[in-house]
């Protein structure tokens, strides 16, 4: 079976499951918004023509889309969320068209099955009902002496909006030892977060 036919498959058995939980769309792309919160659901052919990825992504209004720009809730793609994680197939990562439409029919049964096993699952932990302990929850996973410095810019950007600037500048400040040396926009970013959660009122005591 082709990409086509294997698209026409997903419209036709879980593109209903996804437009009954909110998602607008159709193509290999569809969209929900939940105040604050933006979710994607994108259909990503794999190499060499044999089958497909399952990519998901979340997105939380005030922060810049992934790669820079600002981020727009009607057109945004899954690269330019901020979390983002692919449905994971029981034989690999992306899911196999088939050979024929019974395999091809197993394939999207098993898609079924992971969508709610795990999509559900990373979605869930973005909604405006659970907005204050999801966004503590997201800062509290990004501090730390081993987390990545983009993560702890990532971490700080939701602690400023959250109003905590002096825990935004701390995360800030921590993480800046830890970028590569070559990695010059992440320097530039966190440094400029120091001083606007600085400006904003915070400060580098404990």
């Amino acid at each position: 079976m082709d990409r086509s036919a294997f698209l026409k498959l997903l419209a036709a058995r879980f593109y209903p499951v996804l437009r009954a939980e909110g998602f607008k769309g159709s193509g290999t792309a569809l969209r929900r918004h939940d105040g604050d919160f933006h979710h994607i659901v994108a259909v990503q052919g794999a190499a060499g023509g044999a089958g497909c990825y399952i990519n998901l992504g979340a997105h939380i209004d005030f922060l810049p889309a992934e790669g820079g720009g600002p981020f727009d809730p009607a057109t945004f793609d899954e690269p330019s969320c901020a979390f983002r994680m692919r449905l994971d197939a029981p034989d690999g990562p992306h899911w196999r068209y088939g050979a024929t439409e019974a395999e091809a029919q197993a394939t999207v049964a098993a898609l079924l099955a992971a969508w709610g096993a795990q999509g559900q699952a990373f979605f869930a932990g973005f909604t405006q009902a659970g907005r204050a302990s999801q966004l503590e929850g997201l800062i509290a996973a990004r501090e730390g002496s081993q987390v990545h410095a983009a993560h702890a810019l990532l971490g700080a950007r939701i602690a400023l909006h959250t109003g905590d600037a002096a825990r935004a500048q701390r995360m800030a400040t921590a993480a800046l030892p830890r970028v590569p040396e070559r990695a010059t926009a992440l320097r530039a970013k966190l440094e400029a977060l120091v001083a606007t959660a600085g400006a904003a009122g915070g400060t580098l005591a404990p």
